[in-house]
């Protein structure tokens, strides 16, 4: 990694320091402005090294970067366009599990077997509480868990543990938080560990392009 890349991921570091403040301590104008500015960075990340070609991984982790940015904007107003967030994160979450597949060709029965057992824990949960939004979330959960099974499955194909796994995970965190502080019960501290999760699972699935 060459010293602009590292000042990049320091500026990052900053930014998701100061979205994650801002949305503690209410400052609802500065958090509108660095979250989105946030996920810029980290789509622009990639970019900084000029290639001839890009693979198929690549377009679809920047594609899905791309549609996060888009839902995290719908989220910054989540009264009106909170559906609109949701199929955003959606789409780019299918947009993941299609790039983690690129190139793999053993499938782990076991990993997909705790991943399930995790989804329907969540769902058993969740499911009373989510009313009107029931089929949605669960539908999210349903993509998400196929995310995370194609993240986790990828690096146990490759006999290691990579940034997409650990960013997979980090994303399954995130997305679970926030569900759980919306739906079930809000919690101390829900959105620093909704928000770090969040921009650090991004920042590895960019890296790894």
């Amino acid at each position: 990694m060459d010293n602009t890349n590292t000042y990049f991921i320091v500026i990052i570091f900053l930014l998701i320091i100061t979205a994650i403040s801002a949305k503690q301590f209410g400052k609802a104008k500065l958090y509108m402005v660095v979250k989105p500015l946030t996920m810029l960075f980290i789509i622009a990340l990639p970019l900084l090294e000029v290639r001839e070609e890009y693979s198929a991984y690549a377009y679809l982790i920047i594609t899905g970067l791309i549609f996060s940015l888009l839902g995290d904007l719908f989220l910054l107003y989540p009264n009106k366009y909170f559906n609109n967030g949701l199929y955003s994160f959606l789409v780019a979450h299918v947009l993941y599990a299609f790039a983690f597949n690129q190139n793999v060709t053993e499938y782990c029965f076991g990993v997909a077997a705790m991943v399930i057992v995790f989804v329907l824990v969540v769902t058993k949960f969740l499911a009373p509480k989510l009313g009107a939004m029931k089929y949605p979330v669960i539908l999210y959960m349903f993509v998400i868990s196929v995310m995370l099974f194609s993240g986790i499955n990828y690096d146990r194909q490759l006999l290691t543990i990579s940034y997409v796994s650990i960013g997979a995970i980090l994303f399954t965190i995130s997305d679970t938080a926030l569900a759980f502080n919306k739906f079930y019960k809000k919690f101390s501290f829900a959105e620093p560990i909704i928000l770090s999760t969040y921009f650090v699972a991004q920042l590895l699935f960019a890296i790894t392009i």
